[in-house]
């Protein structure tokens, strides 16, 4: 007994920054910060294999959602006889499944969103430097060894969670909704048009914030600063948005000339409008995530070969609907509906509603145009820093959920 609470005793104290570090490393796309989300979650699991209190004071809605979207496409595709080799469905849905448990297993990090903010921020600070290195070494968008688009959408995230409230951050690392703006530095080097949105999004929620009744207007330095990062990132944005405009617009004239598919821009809506043919034959349970690249090439005739060339449909709703059917759509959306629930039932705080606002925002318009929910790097990401949030909620008589008892 002396032994287990001498262990407990040591990893309230290392936990808050094995989570910290989980989420810098997170940023940086560095391999061991999956692992150590996935390490929370597999303690979550067994806390609430175990009945443990700390795992029903962690469950709400949102985490039933989470476990009956991921079960449902388990069971689909084994009902299927879809195969178990290379099978996404089954990876990507096992990943889902146990981020429902990551609240439960951060029962030991007493403030979770100061471990998430600080971790975030370093995160940031990281990549300014790390982004515009990799940019002039790789002479092209940037992705830190990954995926340009999964990198532009896990710094986005990296944004949002750094502007989660800490208690007591070091003052190097203050509270802030300017963190957020920091990701565009990343964003932008990557070439990533979809992940632009994140910071429009989160400038819209700070105007609201700012013109809003009864709420304190920021400092003359703050709006200062604000103008001045605004009209340093002005130009590289005009450039690079410029390039991306420009190269789509050639795209679809090209598409409409030859009626090729040859771009990102024209495979897209190859990918959309064939994917959509074949949700209105199969919409109840869809055709499966082994066969729907096979089934909406099959429906987009002599571009067919630029939709199997892709493993997703760049859309998480359709991706989602031809997989696994409407219901499977029903009870993705679900999810993040229960998310902004609970946050909003629970707490008052209007940064972390705020916050979770944005986290939603960005994955309904990042996901229109990427398969976002189709990568361990995204799902991480996104689930991970909802999970940290969920628990901060449901902790008594710390931080966030003693302000929304209150």
């Amino acid at each position: 007994m002396t032994s287990l609470r001498s262990l407990l005793l040591k990893r309230r104290r290392i936990d808050p920054l094995v989570l910290s570090a989980g989420i810098l490393l997170l940023g940086l796309m560095i391999g061991v910060g999956k692992v150590v989300f996935l390490l929370f979650a597999l303690c979550g699991l067994y806390l609430a294999l175990a009945r443990h209190r700390a795992a029903r004071r962690s469950w709400t809605l949102y985490g039933t959602m989470l476990v009956a979207w991921a079960l449902w496409q388990i069971g689909l595709s084994l009902l299927r006889g879809e195969p178990l080799a290379g099978n996404r469905v089954l990876s990507y849905a096992a990943i889902e499944l146990g981020m429902a448990f990551v609240p439960a297993g951060l029962c030991l990090v007493r403030r979770p969103l100061d471990a998430l903010a600080i971790g975030a921020r370093l995160a940031l600070l990281a990549l300014l430097v790390a982004a515009p290195i990799d940019s002039v070494l790789s002479d092209g968008r940037v992705g830190l060894g990954a995926n340009e688009a999964l990198f532009a959408f896990v710094a986005g995230v990296i944004g949002i969670a750094a502007r989660l409230p800490a208690r007591s951050p070091p003052r190097w690392l203050p509270n802030g909704a300017a963190w957020t703006y920091l990701s565009a530095v990343p964003i932008l080097l990557s070439g990533t048009r979809a992940a632009f949105v994140v910071i429009a999004l989160a400038a819209l929620v700070d105007l609201l914030r700012l013109f809003g009744r009864g709420v304190g207007r920021p400092s003359k330095r703050v709006i200062a600063l604000s103008l001045l990062g605004l009209a340093v990132i002005a130009y590289p944005t005009a450039q690079i948005i410029g390039q991306r405009y420009e190269s789509g617009v050639n795209e679809l004239r090209n598409f409409e000339a030859t009626g090729r598919a040859a771009g990102s821009v024209d495979a897209r809506l190859v990918m959309w409008t064939s994917a959509w043919a074949v949700i209105r034959e199969h919409s109840l349970l869809g055709v499966g995530g082994t066969h729907k690249m096979e089934a909406a090439g099959e429906k987009a005739g002599a571009n067919g070969f630029m939709v199997t060339y892709y493993q997703h449909l760049h859309n998480f709703i359709l991706d989602e609907t031809i997989s696994s059917g409407v219901i499977g759509l029903a009870l993705m959306l679900s999810v993040f509906v229960a998310f902004l629930a609970t946050v909003f039932r629970r707490t008052r705080e209007r940064t972390l509603r705020e916050a979770a606002l944005l986290l939603v925002g960005f994955l309904l318009t990042f996901g229109s145009f990427h398969g976002v929910l189709l990568n361990e790097w995204t799902l991480i990401a996104l689930f991970g820093t909802m999970g940290g949030l969920v628990a901060s909620l449901c902790r008594a008589g710390t931080g966030a959920g003693a302000r929304a008892r209150g």
